[in-house]
């Protein structure tokens, strides 16, 4: 945690977005203050978080949105059982965090068509019609192991028809890019490219059947995914912790 937590230091970067589970094993305040407190909070001013499922190990998820406080929530002042879902303007950019954990919010239905989340979506990306447009969230909707999610599909649904360009998402502790593909999953070049970088600084965990349009997977692996977004493109680049080499890095236009 702490060599991630300063590679990204070392970036300077505008923003830092962090993709859930952020303390083990159930994101109690305590253990907040006790480790992630002493290593990624050197970029803590600068963290907009999505909430993840270990964070419910604490009722509410009560220890992360405590923790982060009006980061956690996009300005309101709730500190636990808070719906953890925003967004915000970075650059010409538009960036969405979505709440993930469908099952903690909206009485179970917290992901499906015409939850107040899916409602919120869809109007806050007909209301933001940047031309580059990010979402992150904890669970992807693929990945070539068993941390996929159809339970957010009606969300993907959105973000494709409005033209999201990429979807950043971790829960699955390792590295994984994929194609830009429409929301069934097909091959698209108009389509959303998904990037799974659960790498931050926990245990490993591998892959399975490599589903399709997966370009690029990585796993034993530690490290920060920097991105560099432009006003009509950007730039990946996967920055890894010196004890876990490897490198992705590309280039695409939004659209």
């Amino acid at each position: 945690m702490k060599t991630t937590a300063n590679l990204t230091q070392g970036m300077k970067p505008a923003a830092v977005l962090t993709l859930g589970d952020h303390q083990y094993n159930s994101g109690s305040s305590s253990d907040f203050l006790a480790s992630y407190d002493k290593s990624w909070n050197v970029v803590k001013s600068l963290t907009r978080p999505v909430v993840g499922n270990h964070e419910y190990g604490t009722s509410g998820a009560g220890g992360y949105f405590g923790y982060f406080k009006t980061s956690a929530t996009g300005g309101s002042s709730c500190l636990s059982n808070c719906r953890g879902y925003y967004s915000f303007t970075l650059g010409s950019w538009h960036i969405v965090a979505i709440n993930t954990e469908c099952t903690r919010i909206d009485g179970g239905a917290g992901c499906a068509t015409g939850s107040p989340q899916e409602v919120w979506l869809k109007n806050d990306l007909s209301q933001h019609r940047n031309l580059c447009t990010l979402v992150f969230g904890h669970r992807p909707r693929w990945s070539s192991n068993s941390f996929a999610s159809a339970d957010i599909a009606p969300l993907v649904n959105d973000m494709v028809a409005a033209g999201v360009d990429v979807y950043a998402a971790g829960h699955s502790h390792s590295y994984e890019r994929f194609a830009p593909m429409s929301a069934s999953g097909a091959a698209s070049s108009t389509g959303m490219t998904e990037i799974v970088v659960g790498t931050g600084g926990s245990f490993y965990t591998g892959f399975g059947t490599v589903v399709p349009n997966s370009s690029v997977r990585k796993s034993n692996v530690f490290g920060v995914l920097k991105m560099t977004l432009r006003a009509s493109s950007y730039t990946w680049s996967f920055v890894a912790d010196p004890s876990t080499p490897f490198t992705d890095s590309g280039s695409r236009s939004c659209h």
